[in-house]
């Protein structure tokens, strides 16, 4: 009885010893320039971290349309895994929302807009190259 009750400890204490943090590096979009975009993924505790610098170019491209823009920025969002893809939290109302979905094997970043229910997924970025890191805690 003792050995079961050490090994099933064991095992959840080994289970929630490593978390796995996923970053997606040197993304690129066809409408922006960037000097810096990343995408840091920490599964375990449901957070996104996106960390972007635009071009110059790029910069006062948007700063045309919308003077809040920063040419740097960092935001955060909740993620979570559904049906083994990584997806954002849904920004929006019912009737018409967003939603980021990171596919490890693409190496991409998708969009999916729900207008009343009529759905739309559209290629935000593509990255070089995809970094797995074993967090022990």
């Amino acid at each position: 009885m003792k050995n079961i009750i050490f090994i099933t400890c064991f095992f959840f204490h080994l289970n929630s010893a490593f978390s796995e943090i996923l970053v997606f590096k040197n993304c690129t979009s066809e409408e922006y320039d960037f000097e810096k975009n990343e995408y840091s993924l920490d599964v375990e505790k449901g957070i996104m971290k996106r960390e972007y610098i635009y071009t110059d170019e790029t910069y006062e491209r948007l700063r045309m349309n919308d003077a809040r823009i920063e040419k740097e920025n960092t935001s955060t969002k909740g993620i979570a895994k559904v049906d083994g893809e990584i997806i954002s939290e849904i920004s929006g109302y019912p009737a018409f929302y967003t939603q980021m979905i990171f596919n490890k094997k693409e190496y991409s970043i998708k969009i999916k807009t729900v207008l009343n229910n009529t759905e739309g997924v559209s290629l935000i970025a593509k990255c070089e190259n995809i970094i797995n890191y074993k967090k022990e805690s």
